[in-house]
């Protein structure tokens, strides 16, 4: 049996440009999906510090949401929420820090007696950027800010 080479060549070609033609509307439909999706995301932020014994003396923990509203700006709304030893000699203060990638901190402070807060923060970012949280309490020595791990949100 011969087979002519043209006639091989021509179901090829139509099955590759139909097969890229449904991976470039599929890959169409699902991109909106990713990106709305990509645009919101939940934040969980913690600084905990415990003395030798175990006992716990800080708790600052931020729980909420980071989204992007448009391309260079995003938003930080969630609770602040706080317990501090009793032990400490001076009022306690805790607060949450933002920024986008790479430019400066911002912050958000309150007493710890006067938590948990609600935060609605809306700030700017560079063009698709991510933001970056962190929480502390004044719990160093002379009252000096400790904080948890910084938590990266890439939103997009």
């Amino acid at each position: 049996m011969t087979t002519n080479s043209s006639s091989t060549r021509r179901p090829t070609r139509r099955l590759a440009r139909a097969c890229a033609t449904a991976l470039a509307v599929a890959g169409a439909a699902l991109l909106p999906v990713s990106s709305a999706s990509a645009a919101t995301l939940e934040a969980h932020v913690s600084f905990v510090k415990d003395d030798s014994y175990g006992i716990n003396l800080y708790d600052v923990r931020f729980n909420g949401t980071v989204s992007s509203d448009g391309p260079r700006n995003y938003t930080v709304k969630g609770e602040l929420d706080a317990y501090c030893h009793h032990g400490a000699l001076t009022g306690q203060s805790v607060t949450l820090g933002y920024r986008n990638w790479g430019g400066s901190w911002h912050y958000k402070s309150y007493w710890c007696t006067d938590t948990p807060v609600k935060i609605d923060v809306r700030s700017d970012r560079h063009e698709n950027g991510s933001v970056e949280l962190i929480v502390g309490a004044t719990s160093g020595i002379a009252n000096t800010y400790q904080y948890g791990d910084v938590e990266f949100y890439q939103i997009g």
